[in-house]
């Protein structure tokens, strides 16, 4: 992939955004590359493809929420409990923010496989980042006896996700505060010894 100006890219990445979070269905590289006010040749000497610009869309979405920082907290939590419980608080704190993003993604993926590609991207990432929480429990001898290591990050992931918060949050009604408290809990009770 040839890096072109950050100028060229950010524009290319806010002009995607606006028109994700329009759309109501698939979105050309011509789209894009007019709505950024560029031609679809320098759309593609910028990205590769439309997989490429969207996996890089989410992750310049992400380094706007200021995810990597919040990521880098979680690393340096001082237990692994303690990033457990930061995985948690991460997502009762930053899901409201990522909502409509993934809403527009949520049309987009049904439609569009390379949206789809992106999405899984990000999903494969965060669940690389269950995995370590999970392997320093571990390391740390606090993973509930008999309990898989594949398993616990699988639970990590799944009850931590956007979906589960979705479905708690907006509608089941739960406040942040008893989001954080009660998934914290249950995690307790089924991932650490």
């Amino acid at each position: 992939m040839t890096v072109a100006p950050m100028t060229t890219r950010t524009r290319i990445l806010d002009a995607t955004l606006a028109l994700v979070e329009r759309a109501k269905g698939p979105i050309a590289m011509g789209a894009i590359a007019k709505a950024a006010g560029l031609s679809r040749q320098a759309l593609y000497l910028t990205f590769a493809d439309k997989a490429d610009l969207f996996i890089a869309l989410v992750r310049y979405v992400d380094g706007k929420r200021g995810l990597a920082e919040e990521l880098a907290k979680i690393r340096d939590a001082p237990t692994g409990v303690d990033a457990l419980m930061g995985v948690v608080d991460l997502q009762a704190r930053l899901n409201p923010g990522l909502k409509p993003l993934a809403d527009a993604f949520g049309l987009l993926r049904r439609q569009d496989r390379d949206a789809e590609k992106a999405w899984q991207d990000r999903l494969e990432h965060r669940l690389a980042g269950c995995r370590a929480v999970v392997d320093r429990i571990a390391a740390e001898d606090r993973l509930r006896p008999g309990l898989d290591q594949a398993v616990a990050a699988d639970l990590v992931w799944t009850l931590t996700s956007l979906r589960t918060w979705n479905d708690l949050v907006v509608h089941r009604n739960w406040t942040a505060d008893e989001y954080r408290e009660r998934v914290s809990a249950l995690l307790m009770a089924s991932i650490v010894g």
